[in-house]
């Protein structure tokens, strides 16, 4: 009996190491190699600081600036006009001398909405003669009366010489002055330098004042102010 139960023991023992062993023979255990194709990126979490709340911008919602012009402002329009300075019928008109520095004159007053540009003599009589007769035309600003307007410098003079009997004389101050001159009252001379020179004069207008040699005058001569009237 005590020799079977040792052989028992033995072959116990015998099975353990066995086993023991076949445990010390097993391969260690590593971490699995990761290769490029293995790596999960995880998205980072967004904390509610970092979440964007604001709705994409469209084409539609996109403010533009309007583009900036230094463009100036247009200014009035001028159409060209006449100024009767007399009326009645140039049939029945008389010739008015200015022989000999006679002066011939007439005051008279430009709107708000024009320009004065020249001066329009209708008709200059020599008394039959040709090429011997000369005049002077000035442009004044008025002042006050006949006297003081003369004393001061005139705004534009010319002089037309070897004159022809009953010629038109037309008198263009946008030479001297481009734009003309601008509202207010002026005073016309007609200044004969020769013998046998004058003006033709019929009915006068109310809206002028007319002078002869300083003295006034109810001769309406045969003139017609130019002028450029807003539109």
């Amino acid at each position: 009996m005590k020799k079977t139960l040792a052989i028992l023991v033995a072959a116990v023992m015998v099975l353990c190491a066995v086993v023991l062993a076949s445990c010390d023979s097993q391969p260690a255990t590593t971490d699995p190699v990761t290769t490029a194709g293995d790596v999960t990126t995880a998205e980072p979490k967004t904390t509610e600081a970092d979440a964007t709340t604001a709705e994409p911008t469209t084409e539609a919602d996109v403010t533009t600036e309007p583009e900036k012009t230094t463009e100036a402002p247009d200014g009035p329009s001028y159409a060209e006009d006449d100024f009767y300075l007399y009326e009645g019928d140039p049939a029945g008109h008389v010739a008015v001398s200015a022989a000999n520095n006679g002066e011939l004159a007439c005051k008279f007053t430009i709107e708000n909405n024009a320009r004065l540009i020249g001066l329009y003599f209708e008709s200059c009589p020599s008394w039959s003669t040709h090429g011997e007769s000369a005049f002077v035309v000035e442009l004044y600003k008025w002042e006050n009366d006949y006297d003081n307007t003369i004393l001061g410098d005139p705004l534009y003079t010319e002089e037309f010489t070897e004159w022809e009997d009953n010629d038109s004389c037309d008198v263009d101050f946008t030479e001297a002055q481009p734009t003309g001159f601008g509202p207010g009252t002026y005073m016309y001379v007609f200044r004969g330098t020769t013998a046998n020179i004058g003006v033709w004069a019929v009915d006068p207008v109310d809206e002028c004042e007319y002078f002869e040699n300083g003295t006034s005058s109810n001769h309406g001569f045969r003139v017609v102010a130019n002028l450029l009237v807003e539109e």
